[in-house]
């Protein structure tokens, strides 16, 4: 493919810039070169997938996809993959360089089952960003639904093509793979298509530095051999805990049940940096030095065009290992000022939030636009929001309204009937079709409509008081519970008043019945007892929120953010981070 040779045209930090704020703000295409895909077929494909990797193929369905990886039997990293599920085959999207390895591994396990790899001859292709349904949409997937399978077989430009959901930037985003026959024709098919909707294309740096702020790694670069999984914080997204035996289980299980390793990836940003923009400023595994002490290592690092500074994926010692964390520190002989950041760099929004963001800006061109314009800017951002979230009944009404105002009556029940395809309950669907059939002077089917929309109003009202009484229920269950768990936990501190578990249970039970007052001591004394008890943390800002005692819920959030950042706890560490949040 001529793209080869262009993605090697040597770019400077401005040109880098542009192509990553395209990326961001409407979307990029570019070429994987350095990617393969791999067949896997036969009768024992599946099972024996899942006995080799570390994720739960069993637990796939079809059309689905998840991230996993081959570990030794200490856990350390052999292998990073995507793995999809497609027409009884699995593929397995893979790094070329890990490619010949990860086949030879698996093959030296097969013995007997009846299970074959095939490394596909082909290209593929990355569409990403926020404007990646809308440039497919256009290449040939027919409704939004095409593309919200993980995995599904396209025509795209009039070529057979498979077309992964997978994000190598940190925004939404497709990979696809099309024939070697094709691929020439369908490239160029893409940049025209791209070019048209303002869809850049992107170099090999400004792919880097996007992967980079997104916090993605790169075996080779960011991880070898040499690394345990639980290093990496790879562990929460590519392994399955209860799915049973693989190769490094049983040293993942007791990494886990014994807390963080002692150093773990997160990133860097650099509060102090002067350098040359278009260069990575520091080389791989440069060391991280602090009052003199090594407590980290360098891997991938740019300029991040989106944040406007330098950023890094380091390792760094637990001890350090902080989110928020500011430190001097000295790379390479020089001094800096970094502060540690929870990866990724930036989150862009997601799909459904910049649906939000187009029907609220289509709501106010709507509002100064007439009946008579030629065209409507309202209606075009309300379609571009549908591509992004194909449920969104909010902008089917409003573009139902746009339609109906417009005479285009026709096109209105048939949006409205494609909601109804989508959501057979929707009473907002069935109300309108009614109202666009009286319109039509189609007075059978309105009347017809109008009841069906009673009838799932009706059956709505029902289930909600249903609901409502079942929480209620769940609600006084998990309070009697509590008082029940209570009597225990107080029993065990007749005999040992500092008994960690006890003090916390306590303290969490008392939560649950909105004691919050009362839970104070016990969960304080839990913090005493052990200051890693990262539960205790969440139970005792929820006390201190409740009470309107915000600056020492705030206060312990901080302290117990800084435990689980060294932790590595990031489930207490996410949802602490998301009530400080809430508090400020």
């Amino acid at each position: 493919m001529t793209r080869n040779t262009t993605v090697a045209a040597k770019t400077d930090s401005k040109t880098t810039k542009a192509s990553t704020k395209g990326l961001r703000t409407t979307g990029a295409i570019f070429a994987l070169p350095d990617y393969a895909l791999v067949a896997v077929t036969g009768k024992d494909a599946e099972r024996f997938l899942h006995s080799q990797t570390t994720n739960d193929v069993k637990g796939m369905k079809e059309c689905d996809g998840q991230m996993s990886a081959l570990l030794d039997r200490k856990a350390h990293v052999i292998s990073l993959f995507d793995v999809f599920r497609h027409n009884e085959k699995y593929f397995l999207l893979i790094s070329n360089n890990q490619c010949e390895k990860v086949v030879n591994q698996l093959d030296t396990f097969r013995f007997a089952d009846k299970v074959e790899f095939e490394k596909l001859t082909g290209q593929l292709l990355a569409v990403q960003g926020p404007r990646a349904r809308k440039l497919l949409m256009q290449a040939g997937a027919k409704t939004a639904n095409d593309l919200a399978l993980p995995v599904s077989q396209i025509d795209l430009f009039g070529f057979k093509s498979l077309v992964f959901s997978r994000s190598l930037t940190g925004e939404e985003g497709y990979v696809i793979f099309v024939a070697e026959e094709s691929s020439e024709k369908f490239w160029q098919q893409l940049q025209k298509t791209a070019k048209s909707i303002d869809v850049v294309e992107l170099d090999e740096k400004s792919v880097d530095a996007a992967r980079i702020e997104a916090g993605m790694v790169s075996f080779g670069v960011d991880l070898t051999e040499e690394n345990l999984m639980p290093e990496t914080g790879l562990d929460h997204t590519h392994v399955s805990y209860t799915k049973g035996c693989f190769l490094g289980q049983e040293v993942l299980a007791r990494v886990k049940s014994h807390g963080a390793p002692s150093r773990g990836l997160v990133g860097l940003v650099f509060t102090s940096f002067e350098g040359n923009r278009s260069q990575k400023p520091f080389t791989l595994n440069s060391e991280i030095l602090h009052d003199s002490q090594t407590i980290g290592w360098i891997q991938s690092n740019c300029f991040s065009p989106s944040l406007d500074k330098y950023v890094a994926l380091a390792y760094v010692k637990r001890e350090y290992r902080v989110v928020g964390k500011q430190l001097a520190v000295s790379i390479d002989g020089k001094p800096f000022e970094v502060e540690i950041a929870l990866l990724p760099f930036i989150a862009p929004p997601s799909a459904e939030q910049r649906a939000r963001q187009l029907y609220e800006e289509a709501l106010e061109s709507f509002a100064k636009e007439s009946d008579e314009d030629e065209t409507s800017c309202a209606e075009t951002l309300l379609r571009e929001a549908l591509m992004l979230a194909p449920a969104m009944e909010d902008a089917y009404e409003a573009l139902g309204v746009i339609l109906s105002r417009r005479n285009r009556l026709d096109e209105a029940v048939a949006l409205m009937k494609a909601l109804v395809d989508l959501n057979a309950d929707s009473v907002m669907a069935h109300a309108n079709l009614s109202v666009f059939y009286m319109q039509q002077e189609q007075i059978e089917k309105a009347e017809e409509e109008k009841a069906i929309s009673m009838s799932i109003r009706m059956r709505m009202a029902a289930k909600e008081a249903t609901r409502e009484r079942q929480e209620e229920e769940e609600k006084k269950r998990l309070k009697e519970e509590a008082v029940g768990r209570m009597d225990m936990f107080s029993q065990v501190l007749e005999i040992d008043p500092d008994d960690l578990l006890a003090n916390s249970g306590m303290g969490n039970c008392l939560v649950t019945l909105e004691e919050f007052e009362k839970s104070l001591p016990y969960l304080q004394k839990a913090i005493e007892v052990k200051p890693t008890h990262t539960v205790a943390y969440v139970d005792l800002a929820k006390a201190f929120a409740a009470l309107d005692r915000k600056p020492e819920a705030a206060e312990i959030l901080q302290k117990g953010i800084e435990v689980a950042s060294k932790r590595g706890d990031m489930m207490p560490l996410k949802s602490m981070q998301a009530q400080l949040k809430e508090l400020n």
